[in-house]
């Protein structure tokens, strides 16, 4: 006769040796079978930058994601002119890198622009005459650094690039 401890004793080691036996071999698929955890910001739920909620600045707010200025606090004189070639080129790049958020014609109408929601903030209008009006320097900034949810393309274009996108930019308000 089993004494009444011994029973349950001997039930719970039955039970754990059987769940060892069949825990150690789940240790050595650990590789094979890739458990898919969301473990990097990318992939993990959140609001994009085009989306809500946001609220309004306060009324004395300074902004201070624009476009840095150089250090001396002058803004690149354009070193290229904008004949021909440099426009060209400009057009080709324009279309390849600008293009797709500020539309064919530089209104804030491209195709990418359209996908966003009704409230976000739109693409720069190029033929505005705010930006008309800014020089050939702060525009090359704006390019080469990003601003607000444009990103920044010094990596993607050469200086000299960057410049004929300036030159081809001022053509689309006139």
């Amino acid at each position: 006769m089993i004494p009444p401890g011994g029973l349950l004793r001997r039930i719970f080691l039955t039970v754990a040796a059987v769940g060892v036996l069949f825990s150690i071999p789940l240790l050595f698929l650990f590789d094979v079978v890739k458990i898919n955890w969301r473990s990097n910001m990318e992939v993990q739920a959140s609001f994009g930058p085009q989306e809500g909620p946001r609220r309004l600045p306060a009324a004395d707010a300074v902004r201070f994601d624009g476009p840095s200025v150089p250090k001396d606090g002058q803004l690149p004189a354009n070193p290229v002119p904008a004949d021909a070639i440099s426009l060209q080129r400009g057009r080709q790049l324009f279309v390849t890198h600008c293009a797709v958020c500020h539309g064919a014609d530089g209104k804030g109408n491209g195709p990418v622009a359209q996908q966003w929601k009704a409230d976000a903030k739109r693409p720069a209008d190029l033929t505005a005459a705010r930006l008309a009006n800014q020089s050939d320097g702060a525009l090359y900034l704006t390019i080469s650094q990003g601003f607000g949810i444009m990103p920044p393309l010094n990596e993607n274009l050469n200086v000299r690039e960057r410049w004929d996108v300036v030159n081809y930019a001022r053509t689309l308000s006139k």
